[in-house]
């Protein structure tokens, strides 16, 4: 016998009978049901002679899916000609084709075969029918496995190539990397959790490391150790003129240097954040910082020098003493020659952090949203090499190609010279917050630093691609017809060769891009921004909010959803948008739905609403995890991804947990490719999970 919501499997024998009266009396009670306290015996007589006031009923869900076997119970509401609730009813129950469905006589519904049929719901002469759709078992996904591993996505802010073929970098989380001869990156054990910010070696068995607190690491070729006796304050960078002359400088304008034996700490006057320190020789000897510091060592003593600008400098570098490069923010690059330093002519605004180069004539700097510039000996060039990070260094590597290094791990190879120079990335592992693709073609996913990877039969690999910001929305109608929206209303479209941006009548963050056929999508953002493609670009369409919108999916163009921040879904059946909250404030993220009268829509605190063509009703689910994504393969086969590595999948009655192969971080993408039984989520650290039947 079961006692929840007053569901009885409507046999009840004599000697419980009464007891069942009661029972269904208090649980109606207690849960205000007016009118869907339901007797499993219709047979009884009605006290209170209520049900030829019923004038109309309804019938909650008004549309409902279920796999053979499976149960649910309907409820009905019952009015009378005034609109008030009409109570203790008695309530007849058929089904049209029970070889399909049955209905008991407390209108609990059982799917019995695949098809369609269709329940009515009785008072006296008043009634209401739903339909209820069977679906064959299903399964769902029992092997998972990871499609795309990651190497770390720690960001890289140090960068060194000794040029006897060792190149090190090293970054967040205590991480040092090293790669010899151009073989793929290994993790070398550090032995610390901080940040870690400067790398520099004088062979491959003598390499230094500096980082937050005063940390400094010395490796002689046994592993890194510990060096004491600094300063507790952050070192930002490191560099030598040799194994027994090394430089550590950092915050509060501090230089330390190693004699081969100990570090002593050497008076600078200032009292800025030293960045970036390069030289010939000790009488040639230069240090960069915040508040446009330069200083100059000469053999006896540091000493400022005029820089001609306030702002900070990052990174330093030269061919020689007359032949010096200094990089910062807003574009920011000063030459000395010799005798001054001058202020440089630069392209763009663009943050700078790393300058390196090859010859006085090919010089390279780099910064912020992938920014690669190149000095030919007259002139700064921005290079588009399809690289999106943020660029934290940059150095001469193997076979004379350039390697940089920024966030999320990345490190990218730059090979040939000027505007003849290609890139690509070597390793990058940032979040990947949208996937799709189709089962002829490619799939496609989009993250963080504009990463676009494409997955084929070798496995995924990197796109080349405009520098663009962050990525968090991708779809296409064929493999040659996919956009991708990001931050500061980019754009990216694929024609089936390559990607090209595209303007947009907006700057605002784009979140999700949904496709209706060929030329035609829908994209959503933030301030409740709303784009239409049309022949020749972009359009706005109003929205009537400023609340951020999330994510957008439709059946096709006359049936369209929008969700966004406190429970907001916006629906379009072709024409305006018309907005209504859920009786919610979370966030909602996403929004998938298998018909008109079956749509499904998640977001934070393990959020979960569905809509059966008449009304939107919460479904309680098994946990509190913000949930960022929802697709599936029908009604009765739906997933939903979230923080730490959730995954739930809805039968059609149940939410239940699914166990992933995953190290409990947030996935932020969901699909199932259209024609395939695949599932993909993608997440955070780069990587993308695939599950199969």
């Amino acid at each position: 016998m079961r006692d929840a919501g007053c569901r009885y499997p409507g046999r009840i024998t004599t000697l419980h009978f009464m007891r069942t009266r009661f029972l269904v009396s208090l649980c109606c009670a207690a849960l205000g049901m007016l009118s869907a306290c339901i007797r499993d015996n219709p047979g009884v007589t009605n006290p209170g002679g209520n049900d030829a006031k019923v004038k109309s009923l309804s019938v909650s869900p008004s549309g409902s899916f279920l796999q053979v076997g499976q149960d649910r119970p309907l409820a009905v509401e019952a009015r009378d000609s005034s609109g008030a609730l009409v109570s203790s009813v008695t309530v007849q129950w058929a089904s049209d084709a029970p070889a399909v469905a049955t209905v008991s006589a407390s209108g609990i519904v059982m799917g019995v075969s695949p098809g369609t049929a269709r329940i009515t719901a009785s008072i006296g002469t008043t009634t209401n029918t739903v339909d209820v759709g069977v679906t064959a078992l299903a399964p769902g996904v029992s092997q998972w496995h990871i499609s795309r591993p990651a190497f770390t996505d720690a960001t890289l802010l140090g960068v060194w190539d000794d040029g006897a073929g060792t190149t090190w970098s090293v970054g967040q989380n205590g991480i040092i990397m090293r790669s010899v001869h151009g073989a793929p990156w290994q993790i070398v054990p550090s032995g610390v959790t901080v940040t870690l910010l400067g790398v520099w070696s004088a062979s491959p068995n003598d390499v230094w490391v500096v980082g937050e607190s005063g940390t400094v690491l010395h490796n002689t070729g046994a592993g890194f150790e510990a060096v004491g006796g600094s300063p507790n304050v952050t070192l930002l960078e490191v560099w030598g003129l040799g194994a027994n002359e090394v430089y550590a400088i950092g915050d509060q304008g501090i230089i330390m240097r190693w004699d081969g034996v100990r570090f002593s700490v050497q008076g600078t006057g200032v009292i800025d954040d030293l960045w970036g320190i390069w030289g010939t020789s000790r009488a040639n000897l230069w240090a960069v910082g915040n508040n446009g510091t330069i200083l100059r060592f000469t053999g006896l003593n540091w000493q400022r020098v005029i820089s001609t600008t306030a702002k900070p400098f990052f990174g330093i570098w030269g061919t020689g003493p007359n032949d010096i490069f200094a990089v910062g923010i807003d574009g920011t690059i000063v030459h000395y020659d010799g005798s001054v330093w001058s202020v440089m002519a630069t392209p763009n605004r663009a943050n700078l952090f790393g300058v390196y180069g090859r010859a006085a004539n090919d010089v390279y700097a780099v910064g912020n949203t992938g920014a690669i510039w190149q000095y030919d000996g007259r002139t700064w060039r921005v290079l588009s090499l399809g690289i999106g990070q943020n660029l934290r260094g940059v150095v001469t590597s193997v076979g004379g190609a350039m390697r940089t290094v920024g966030w999320y791990g990345s490190v990218a190879r730059i090979v040939g010279v000027g505007l003849g120079a290609t890139a690509a990335y070597e390793i990058s592992d940032p979040a990947y917050l949208s996937i799709w693709g189709q089962s002829s073609g490619p799939t496609f996913a989009v993250g963080f630093g504009g990463s676009v990877i494409r997955q084929d039969a070798t496995g995924w690999k990197f796109e080349p691609v405009p520098a663009v910001p962050d990525l968090y929305g991708v779809a296409g109608n064929s493999a040659s017809d996919v956009v991708a929206v990001g931050d500061t209303g980019a754009l990216i479209r694929f024609n089936g060769t390559n990607w090209q941006r595209e303007a947009t009548p907006t700057q605002l963050l784009l979140r999700s891009v949904w496709n209706a056929g060929p030329n035609d999508y829908v994209v959503v953002g933030e301030r409740g921004t709303i784009l239409r493609s049309v022949v020749g670009g972009w359009v706005i369409q109003p929205s009537g909010t400023q609340r951020f919108l999330r994510h957008v999916w439709g059946t096709d163009i006359g049936n369209v959803y929008a969700v966004g921040d406190s429970g907001l879904v916006l629906h379009s059946t072709g024409g305006p948008w018309s907005g209504q909250n859920l009786p919610t404030r979370q966030r909602l993220r996403g929004v998938w739905g298998s018909a008109r009268n079956d749509v499904f829509v998640v977001g934070d605190t393990g959020t979960v609403f569905r809509y059966d063509g008449r009304q939107w009703q919460q479904q309680p689910v098994p946990t509190k995890r913000d949930l960022r994504a929802v697709w599936g393969r029908g009604p009765t086969e739906v997933y939903v991804a979230g923080d730490s590595g959730t995954m739930l999948r809805y039968d059609g009655s149940t939410w239940h947990p699914v166990t992933l192969p995953t190290n409990n971080s947030p996935l932020y993408a969901l699909i199932i490719r259209a024609g395939t039984t695949n599932v993909l989520a993608a997440g955070a650290g780069g990587r993308i999970i695939e599950g199969r039947p």
